[in-house]
């Protein structure tokens, strides 16, 4: 992809010979990458350049894997980006490969250590009426305009209309292979489009800064139906996923557990879980909340350790009970010797500070057996079952 102020010329070219060729308008799909001034500020310019790098190449892979070989990809200038298809794409086609694009996006990425990246995506016809690059600017233009108000109302439209929905993956011990417990995953029951992963309904909280009453809600819906489960159930530990943002508030500690008590579901049931960069936004306010919770009864978790930027003594200062291997070590464990050394040291980390380790991705049997011979305690993945509604966890523990 050509970084180059020329971009825009090679866009318009590329639009125009598509409109030539298949006489017709060209759709195109606009991605804008929000608070990047504040990334520059807290790591540097070379990390926001880091991070439009990946951004340039996921999408990339993504136009060449989803919209055809010969797609478009460009930098607009500043943190936009164009796609437009290798065939011409009608509005609706495009919107429904934003779903897509959403969740390829929403993955984190290097050069945001804090996790509060924003991604904008909207879909635009340029048609065969007006200049095209007048179109591109305007249609720019429009995806920069502060989102706050769009996005907000998307978000509180999916809470008042019960679209968040939680699907539970099931986690094991890895000595007698029983489940153990589930971590709880949001998803969103889109109107149109169906069933979606987390991230395009994350991201417009993020973007509108709703991301806590996002939280509160998947919290409120997860425990509710915690507390009807039959007996089978009852003696599973429950993951509820926190953010940054729900450290930064001073009263997160407060409502969660007045909501606990409403539910009836035992404290010492559920597991908070946090990524290392949740603990890095505020050290401090991040002790404070995670001592309250812990108080509570809950156990915490620091989820996909070993990708993020924090420092290792914050293990030692901060009430933490689990540590999350990431995926990303465990797909390469049974081949990497490399990837076995980090699990091992892990391991050893977390067993030196009175810690148990799960780790996360596991599809293979010989996978399962390495992290067993490194003393890792339990594990979730797609060998036994990915994430499933709650009322499909009784048959799985039988």
């Amino acid at each position: 992809m050509n970084h180059r102020d020329d971009t825009n010329a090679a866009s318009v070219r590329h639009l125009q010979a598509l409109q030539a060729q298949h006489e017709t308008d060209v759709g195109v799909i606009l991605v804008q990458v929000d608070q990047l001034a504040r990334i520059n500020h807290s790591a540097g310019p070379e990390a926001g350049d880091a991070l439009l790098e990946e951004v340039a190449r996921r999408l990339e892979t993504f136009a060449s894997d989803e919209l055809g070989p010969g797609s478009h990809v460009a930098r607009l200038g500043g943190p936009r980006f164009l796609i437009a298809p290798a065939t011409p794409l009608s509005l609706g086609a495009l919107h429904a490969q934003e779903r897509a694009l959403h969740l390829v996006l929403a993955e984190p990425m290097v050069g945001d250590p804090a996790g509060r990246l924003a991604i904008r995506i909207a879909a635009a016809v340029i048609t065969r009426d007006e200049p095209i690059d007048e179109q591109l600017r305007a249609a720019a233009d429009q995806l920069a305009r502060p989102a706050s108000a769009r996005d907000g109302a998307m978000v509180k439209s999916a809470l008042a209309h019960n679209e968040v929905a939680i699907f539970y993956q099931p986690q094991f011990d890895v000595a007698s292979g029983a489940m153990v417990g589930v971590e709880a995953l949001l998803r969103w029951q889109h109107p149109e489009l169906g069933l979606l992963g987390a991230g395009p309904l994350v991201t417009a909280a993020r973007a509108a800064r709703l991301e806590c009453e996002l939280t509160e809600h998947a919290h409120r819906v997860a425990l509710t139906e915690i507390a009807t489960w039959p007996a089978a159930l009852a003696k599973l530990h429950v993951a509820l996923n926190i953010t940054a943002a729900d450290l930064g508030d001073p009263e997160f500690a407060d409502r969660f557990a007045a909501m606990v008590r409403a539910s009836d579901v035992a404290p010492d049931r559920l597991t908070l879980e946090l990524t290392e960069q949740a603990m890095l936004s505020d050290p401090a306010s991040a002790a404070a909340q995670l001592s309250q919770l812990r108080a509570l009864g809950c156990a915490i978790a620091i989820d996909d350790f070993g990708t993020g930027y924090s420092s290792l003594s914050l293990l030692a200062r901060l009430p933490i009970d689990y540590l999350k291997i990431d995926s990303g070590f465990t797909r390469t464990i049974d081949g990497s010797d490399r990837d076995r050394i980090v699990v091992r040291a892990i391991v050893d980390l977390a067993r030196a500070l009175g810690l148990r380790v799960v780790a996360e991705g596991v599809e293979k049997e010989t996978q399962l057996a390495r992290l067993a011979e490194l003393g890792v305690a339990s594990w979730q993945g797609f060998l036994k079952s990915g994430p499933v509604p709650g009322d499909q966890l009784s048959e799985l523990i039988e």
